[in-house]
């Protein structure tokens, strides 16, 4: 999971501005860094190419989208069954995050749905029909006071 790609001043003011504004153009990061825009669009092709940027996106809040529930699933699976499931878990749209996890829970998620009622067909109809599943604990949101991301600093 971590692999540890090098990152230099200029990539991490370069990544600084676009987490700051994703729709900064290449000459508005070359003039703000002094330096030529060929150059800023070289590292950030490079970024992209080692992954270190993933993709361009909206950070949307899903409040103000109609998605009024934000909960966090805590999985407890059978060992043998935590890969195979976490897979499954992954390519259902409602989950945003989810990583295999130590400590009291084997898999932990975030899941963004409409309403209760989604959350429950949610719980019910996809995440009971994962193989392995011995509990879940879910936790709902009842404000949100910071939406973020991946810091480079």
């Amino acid at each position: 999971m971590r692999e540890n790609e090098h990152l230099d001043e200029l990539d991490r003011m370069i990544l600084h501005i676009l987490q700051e504004d994703g729709r900064a153009s290449y000459s508005e990061i070359a003039r703000r860094l002094r330096v030529p825009e060929s150059t800023v669009r070289l590292r950030v092709k490079k970024l992209l190419e080692r992954g270190i940027i993933r993709k361009f996106a909206a950070l949307i809040n899903p409040f103000k989208a109609g998605y009024n529930i934000v909960a966090f699933i805590a999985v407890d699976i059978e060992p043998n069954k935590i890969k195979q499931a976490a897979e499954e878990l992954s390519k259902l749209p409602e989950v945003d995050v989810l990583g295999i996890a130590t400590g009291a829970h084997d898999i932990l998620m975030q899941v963004t749905v409409k309403d209760l009622q989604e959350l429950e067909s949610f719980l019910i109809e996809k995440l009971g029909k994962i193989e392995g599943i011995r509990s879940t604990e879910t936790s709902i949101l009842t404000s949100v006071r910071k939406w973020g991301y991946a810091r480079v600093f």
